[in-house]
Parts: C-alpha cells; structure tokens; sequence
C-alpha cells in the first residue's frame, strides 16, 4: 500500500483508510479486531474513529489498535438522548468530546482531529481557542474539516485554525468536491481524504443482477446506497466496467486508481469482512493516461 504526506505537513498515510462506519451495526468487536489486524499487516495506517454519535464506539472500546495506526477522529457531533442528535464547535463539547475518545481507545493523543461540522452559530475564534489548547497539550497532533464548503474551509484557516486535511465524499460517483473545495484545498496546501471513495460499495458492483441480503442496499441504508443507483451512475459504472474488462481488474481497483490518480490522500473504505478487505489493500492498479481522460469524461457531471 502507497503511503504519502496529507497536504503539506510531515505526516504520511496510506492511501486506503479503514473506516468504522459499520462497527458495532453489521461488524462486531472480534471482526473489527480482524480488520485492524490485517489492515496493519497489510501496510495501512489510518484509522477513522466514529463521531459519539454512533454505536461503533462501543466496538472500538473493546478494541486493540496498534501503536503504528494513525487515529483520524471526528468531533462536532454527540446525541444527547436516543434519535436526538447534536452539532456544535463549541469549547466545551469539543473538548469533553476529545477526551472521551482518548479515554474509548487508550490513547494519549489523536493523530488527525476532524471537525464535522461547520457552525454558523459559534464565534470561530473560541473553535479556534479549543484547537489551540489540544494542539498545546498534545492531545492532538493535525486537524482536518468535514462537511465543509471552500469558503468555510477558509475560514476556519483565517481564524488560525491550522487545517491539514478535508474529508468530503468523492467518487467516480460523485465530483461535486471538484467545484470548490478541491480548489480551495489546493491553494491552501490542504490533502483531501475522500469518503465513501468507492460510491457507497455501487462501484464495486455488487447490484448488477441482484441486491445481495447482506447489503445496505438491503437493509436499513437502502436510501444511502441507492441513491447511486439512478440513471447517470449506471452510465458510469458502465464504463466503469469497460475499463475493468479491459485491463483485466475489478471496477473496484478502477475506482479505487482514479481517486489516487486525482490526487486523493487516502480513500476510506468500510469493508464488512476481511475478503473485502483483501480486495481493497491488494489493488494496487495504475490507469493509463488515456483510461483515465475516458473516465474522467464520462464520470464529469456540471453540478461537479
């Protein structure tokens, strides 16, 4: 697995990273253990924490997470009560909600802290303030931005915030990062991680002739998966699968290459089981430049 530096920092991450989207749902503690494991051994080294706001924290308590794994954690987020979710950057709850997390998994420091939310409603400067106290006390070491647009990227870096990284769904699926974030990033010198890199598993395929049981398109996040199951992503993946075919690979290690040949920091991925792991950390496929121009061309849309 390739490893390089997120932005301009000095901290190198793999170019896949394990998400926990599924931990404590469809993956219990003995599967989540496999999958640092092999993911380690493998040459990964980052690891997405969950928000408070979702069970897999449970999961993550019970936990071993090797030393060498990086810790990308998100913050901004909690519930306070069942079905009731709160977001704020707030002192107090970034905070409380970093120690928790240090407390959950047994570290002394979080490697990237991830604010996950942009708020209108708290002054910039006491964000700024919190960040400032973590990064002194070395309970963080970089900081990155979710669900951010370029403008509020800006921002947060104009307040001093020293932003290294910004996490937005990307694609072949989905370009929309492209049309303002990218660009604010580039300037800034600031790595994009790219969520849901594999289009919420449709770019592996696995819809072609059936929705399988086990899926989410099955299940509860059916609207989640679906939503790129519509006409302009079957175009897609179409061609998606012609490029596959032709090079002889899957439309996984297709998906997987373009996000790295544009440029991605790390694509978090969020296998179920270690098959779908191995699948993920073995691909290790270049497109050429002319694959590359055809994807980029059919996968464009003008909302990107």
């Amino acid at each position: 697995m390739k490893h390089q530096r997120l932005g301009t920092t000095g901290l190198e991450v793999s170019d896949v990273g394990l998400g926990t989207f599924e931990w404590g749902h469809r993956v219990d503690d003995q599967v989540a253990q496999r999958l640092v494991d092999e993911y380690k051994d493998a040459g990964g080294n980052l690891i997405e924490l969950p928000s408070s706001a979702t069970i897999s924290a449970e999961v993550l308590g019970q936990l071993r997470l090797p030393e060498e794994i990086l810790l990308l954690a998100r913050v901004g987020v909690s519930m306070s009560e069942p079905d009731h979710i709160e977001v704020g950057l707030g002192r107090s709850r970034i905070l409380s909600q970093v120690d928790s997390l240090l407390r959950t998994v047994g570290r002394d420091h979080l490697d990237v802290l991830v604010l996950d939310v942009f708020d209108a409603e708290v002054d910039r400067a006491e964000t700024a303030s919190a960040i400032e106290t973590l990064l002194t006390l070395g309970k963080i070491r970089y900081v990155g931005v979710s669900h951010h647009t370029g403008w509020q990227l800006a921002e947060m870096r104009g307040v001093g915030i020293p932003v290294a990284c910004a996490v937005a769904e990307y694609s072949l699926l989905n370009r929309e990062a492209e049309a303002e974030l990218v660009p604010a990033a580039d300037y800034a010198g600031v790595a994009l991680i790219a969520g849901a890199g594999l289009g919420r598993g449709v770019l592996t395929d696995k819809y072609r002739n059936a929705t399988p049981q086990d899926s989410r398109l099955a299940g509860e996040l059916s609207e989640y998966a679906g939503a790129y199951l519509d006409e302009r992503s079957n175009r897609v993946l179409a061609g998606v699968r012609r490029a596959a075919t032709a090079l002889g690979v899957s439309t996984l290690d297709i998906a997987l290459a373009f996000n790295r040949q544009h440029g991605i920091a790390s694509t978090l991925v969020s296998p179920r089981t270690p098959a779908q792991l191995a699948e993920v950390t073995g691909s290790e496929v270049e497109l050429a430049d002319e694959i590359a121009e055809v994807l980029d061309q059919i996968s464009w849309s003008p909302s990107a």
